[in-house]
């Protein structure tokens, strides 16, 4: 998988990580979504946590 390069997606995949953890799901979804990320990567961010990228914790 390649490395994320984009600092504005990782700074939000991250806050929105963190956000979802604690059951912030619609704030975690807006932030994402401003970012104009597609739907299916909010997604699979937001509501698979085993498929997050290793990278994002690093």
């Amino acid at each position: 998988m390649k490395k994320r390069t984009n600092k504005i997606f990782e700074i939000a995949a991250k806050k929105a990580i963190e956000m979802s953890k604690n059951s912030h799901f619609d704030s975690a979804k807006k932030i994402l979504e401003k970012t104009g990320l597609p739907v299916p990567v909010i997604e699979r961010v937001l509501y698979e946590p085993h498929n997050v990228r290793k990278t994002d914790f690093n």
